[in-house]
């Protein structure tokens, strides 16, 4: 039978003893022999000596100190009253199984187990036990150290190594820690969520083996090792998911005991970095802005004068004024015969073209400054068809030589049905959304390269106290995937370069936050895109309670 292990694993030592044969005669052998009596006297273990049936016969100064007992109150008991409880049960057996050769006796080795004090408490000790056999004595002595103090070392260790790592775990950067080999020997949590990798799997791997788009870093960690400098590596461009990011590294060395070694922190800098594009991106708008509007001027300039040139020109030219007839008379003119001429040789028409290019040109001009305009965001009646109808004229002006693209060569299609087009909002802003919805939906049929002829509907309709607006496309359409994150910040599915990823993000901060209203997007890949806007009629009202 299988017998759980006791308090004492027996070690076979054969010591020569006087043959002492009465338990009075082995009591007085632990007591009163000087040389043993000086061993275990004075030995900073605990020292216990039993029988062969475990009653104790000697307990020494240390094990009074170490178990709470004095010797004359555990001397003639088992030694099983010193084991914690679960050791108590199969001990006795445990002995006797031993005894009669059930249990393999194993030499020269002792265990850790937990001792039972005098006042109830169990503590860790190291226990080993030697066997005493000679001349009919048969008996164990046990030696016992106390391993409280190593284990509250080893659980203050851990508590330092676990907040440690909390620390770590806590922080927002990739933090990894390597020798000087570039083997890892630290790995926090947001490590793992960017790599996939646990902290197991990474300890002892190559830096580069987890993070294969940074081996250049290597250098860096080197370089940081050897001269015991911070390293920095500033807007490195990594991949992801089919996608640009950049990331910040710093590795700052480590010299711990003689060992020496390199943190490296890594952080996720590509909102930074696309914010401060976006603001260079801005300024430069607004640069652009600043300039339209100037040339906007500039330009109204010369459209007066051929307009009004154009008029005096039509104006002198006509029998039905006095004056011209008076001149022509003092001249030998007939005017009727001069009337007939620009009719025959189409002047009237001319002119007609010239007015009608230059009513153009002043609508062009009228739309960019009051699109560069900067608003005030604030909210005045508005005309929805009339904004429509600007946006619209706004987006005309669209065209890309290089692509072959050109706004103008959509079909638009106006879907207008509404008793009243009257609302509150920010014109500005709500052209703002309108012409990036339209120019978006516009770009995305011309890059289709479709044999089926593009085409933009725009759809009015009233819907109680809102207005819906729909801005329809039969472009190549978006999965799902695009279409879950379309209006997050800095998404795009254009080339790099090519657009920011803020334009349907800050539409939709327009439409929802600004005026209260709602927006979202229904798509179906091969077919085509709607993107459904809601604004209340009082915008302003609701922006104020808001």
């Amino acid at each position: 039978m299988q017998i759980e292990s006791p308090l004492w694993l027996p070690v076979e030592v054969v010591i020569p003893l006087k043959n002492y044969q009465s338990k009075a005669q082995r009591i007085r052998f632990w007591t009163e022999d000087a040389r043993v009596q000086a061993i275990i006297g004075n030995v900073a273990d605990g020292i216990i000596g039993i029988d062969s049936h475990g009653l104790i016969e000697m307990f020494n100064p240390a094990a009074e100190k170490l178990f709470g007992y004095r010797a004359q109150e555990v001397v003639g008991k088992n030694v099983k009253c010193l084991a914690a409880h679960e050791y108590q049960t199969h001990h006795d057996q445990y002995i006797q199984n031993y005894l009669d050769g059930g249990e393999a006796k194993i030499i020269g080795l002792g265990r850790e187990v937990r001792g039972l004090r005098k006042d109830g408490s169990e503590f860790p000790m190291y226990l080993s036990v030697g066997e005493l056999k000679h001349e009919g004595f048969h008996g164990f002595v046990g030696v016992t150290h106390d391993l409280s103090e190593l284990h509250r070392t080893r659980d203050e260790l851990d508590q330092a190594r676990q907040l440690m790592q909390n620390i770590i775990d806590s922080m927002p950067s990739v933090i990894v820690g390597v020798d000087t080999e570039g083997r890892i020997t630290h790995w926090n949590q947001v490590a793992t969520e960017e790599t996939g990798i646990s902290a197991e799997q990474a300890r002892g791997r190559a830096f580069a083996d987890c993070f294969p788009f940074l081996y250049r870093q290597m250098a860096q960690i080197d370089k940081a090792i050897t001269q015991r400098q911070v390293v920095a590596s500033q807007r490195v461009a990594v991949p992801r998911d089919g996608a640009v990011r950049y990331v910040d590294v710093m590795v700052y060395p480590l010299v711990t005991d003689g060992s020496t070694g390199a943190a490296v922190r890594i952080d996720d800098v590509s909102e930074r970095v696309r914010m401060e594009d976006m603001m260079i991106q801005t300024e430069k708008m607004l640069s652009v802005g600043g300039l339209a509007a100037g040339m906007a001027h500039e330009i109204n300039n010369p459209l007066g004068i051929i307009a009004q040139g154009c008029q005096n020109l039509s104006r002198r030219l006509s029998d039905q004024l006095p004056k011209n007839r008076e001149t022509a008379a003092a001249l030998g003119l007939d005017l009727a015969l001069v009337h007939r001429y620009m009719e025959q040789r189409g002047i009237h028409q001319f002119l007609e073209g010239i007015r009608e290019g230059v009513e153009r040109a002043t609508r062009i001009v009228a739309d960019m400054l009051t699109y560069s305009r900067r608003s005030s965001s604030s909210f005045e009646p508005t005309s929805l068809v009339e904004l429509v109808e600007a946006t619209l004229r706004l987006a005309s002006h669209d065209y890309d030589l290089k692509k072959d693209y050109d706004f103008r060569r959509v079909r638009i299609v106006r879907d207008i049905q509404l008793q009243s087009d009257q609302l509150q909002c920010d014109r500005v802003a709500v052209e703002q959304v309108l012409l990036n919805l339209v120019k978006n939906a516009a770009q995305a049929m011309g890059t289709a390269r479709s044999s089926v002829e593009p085409q933009l509907t725009l759809r009015l309709r009233d819907e109680d106290e809102f207005l819906r607006i729909e801005v329809i496309d039969n472009g190549p359409g978006m999965d799902a995937t695009t279409r879950k994150r379309v209006f997050e910040p800095f998404y795009t599915t254009k080339p790099v370069g090519e657009g920011t990823g803020l334009g349907l993000s800050v539409a939709y901060f327009i439409i929802t936050e600004q005026h209260r209203g709602t927006l979202w997007v229904e798509s179906t890949p091969g077919v085509g895109t709607r993107f459904i806007l809601r604004l209340p009629r009082q915008g302003m009202a609701l922006a104020a309670g808001g």
